[in-house]
């Protein structure tokens, strides 16, 4: 038995001893208890190595002491040969850079140099280093390292920090303190629970300084701090940042307007405009949404004509066999005529070879053929930019286009058109068009020069785009071209 009388287990063991004579125990439960509280206390006890109490740090830069001036956290940090350092209380101490969060915001470890024992001892030399947040901007550590890990939520301008919980059954039950920060590096609430996901608990607008508190768990889209989609029941709904509902029923296609008061949803064969503020609902036209981009919206009719949507009304009345988007957010193309596609048993054969050849990884199902009409480009007042004369068209660039006359259109799918996993709507199929002559035209449609395919080829290869990444996610479809 530990003979050392000042030790709790030394006490428990001379008690138990005591009962089992029939004595009275020398030692109360109050005692025992007063004692567990300081131990679980010491547990979770650990000195930063800035010398600093938290709760000091906290209180220096919480939000209620600076919600009216132009506070930001700034604890100078000085950048030689790569090596970072931070200076606070006439001490450096060295730190390393991780990824950016964004604008110039880093995550930062600091190695923990001075831990109490009973926390090394009881997290088993897990954890060596603190997180923090360093604003390269100001060339300064903008929330001190304090934590043991640092999420940043962009949508909501808040970073969360984490830190062990200050008792046992938290411990247990994975449950974090949880700090939640904003840009500036003031300190805005504490609470328990989880490092959240995708969506903070509170949100922070830098326009006007503003806090929002919010309850949703979870959205499939985050439109603002105060709008969200949400799945629900097999569709989607729209709630608010109390998770209350904005429009009544579940949609399996909802598209938010700009101003953010109102939403487009389809149901059978009906499009309707609904508005937030007092849940209303009217009917716009009929036909199907397709898609939504740059403030406007594909539709077709019931008659299969499309046209064009914008937040609240018919932007081009469908006319239009097919609509498509272009790099340019005021022209479409637009094709006229049959837009069926029919299937080609022979296609693998013919045409997917060639696609396949130099990479054996891919692999085409049978292709379609387009049956006939003709491509054009078009802007939101419905006038004609390019005439509908070509088999088809492109953006080769952000100011030329390539046509093709009388050529054959095909579609397929790249991999495997009987994928689970593929969505039409996102999983677009390829295109090939073959034989026929090629043309560059301008943005007025005039024909600059005329292609062989040998100049084509070589055009694919040398042609270069001034911001290729935004022009090839904005852009309309690209082809196979043999």
């Amino acid at each position: 038995m530990n003979n050392d009388k000042t030790n709790p287990e030394f006490k428990k063991e001379h008690n138990f001893i005591r009962s089992y004579l029939g004595k009275d125990p020398l030692y109360s439960d109050e005692e025992f208890q007063e004692e567990e509280k300081a131990k679980r206390e010491k547990w979770f006890d650990y000195k930063f190595i800035l010398d600093l109490d938290f709760n000091e740090y906290l209180k220096s830069v919480s939000v209620e002491n600076h919600r009216t001036d132009d506070f930001c956290a700034m604890y100078p940090v000085t950048v030689k040969d790569d090596l970072h350092t931070l200076h606070c209380k006439n001490k450096e101490h060295p730190f390393s850079v991780l990824w950016e969060y964004a604008d110039l915001m880093y995550l930062v470890n600091f190695d923990i140099n001075r831990v109490s024992r009973p926390y090394d001892e009881f997290f088993a030399n897990t954890y060596h280093h603190l997180a923090g947040v360093m604003d390269s901007k100001n060339k300064s550590i903008l929330i001190l390292p304090f934590f043991n890990e640092v999420r940043y939520y962009p949508d909501f301008n808040i970073f969360c920090g984490s830190m062990f919980p200050d008792n046992e059954e938290d411990m247990n039950n994975y449950v974090r303190r949880l700090f939640y920060f904003d840009t500036k590096g003031r300190f805005i609430k504490e609470e328990k629970g989880h490092l959240p996901n995708h969506i903070p608990t509170i949100g922070f607008n830098e326009k006007n300084s503003s806090f929002t508190e919010i309850s949703v768990p979870y959205a499939e889209k985050i439109h603002s701090h105060t709008l969200y989609t949400i799945e629900k029941e097999g569709g989607f709904t729209l709630t608010n940042h109390r998770n209350e509902p904005l429009i009544d029923g579940i949609y399996q296609k909802i598209f938010v307007n700009d101003s953010l008061d109102s939403a487009i949803t389809p149901h059978e064969n009906d499009i309707s405009l609904h508005f937030f503020t007092d849940k209303t609902k009217i009917k716009v036209t009929e036909g199907q949404l397709v898609d939504q981009k740059n403030s406007f919206i594909r539709f077709f009719d019931v008659q299969k004509k499309w046209g064009i949507l914008n937040n609240q009304s018919i932007e081009i009345v469908p006319g239009y066999d097919y609509l498509d988007w272009t790099y340019d957010k005021t022209r479409l193309r637009a094709f006229k005529g049959d837009f069926t596609w029919t299937y080609i048993e022979n296609f693998t054969e013919l045409i997917g070879t060639k696609i396949t050849a130099d990479n054996p990884d891919l692999y085409t199902s049978h292709g379609k053929k387009l049956e006939s009409g003709k491509w054009g480009i078009i802007n939101l007042q419905s006038e004609i930019l390019i005439p509908f004369e070509y088999e088809w068209i492109e953006e080769l660039n952000e100011n030329l286009y390539l046509a093709n006359k009388n050529g054959e259109v095909y579609r397929f799918d790249l991999y495997n058109e009987y994928s689970e996993w593929k969505k039409p709507e996102v999983h677009y199929d390829e295109h090939v068009i073959t034989g026929g002559e090629w043309y560059i035209l301008d943005l007025q449609g005039e024909i600059q020069k005329k292609l062989s395919i040998e100049e084509l080829q070589e055009l694919y290869r040398s042609n270069s785009i001034e911001d290729s990444e935004t022009f090839y996610k904005n852009c309309g479809v690209q082809s196979y071209i043999f």
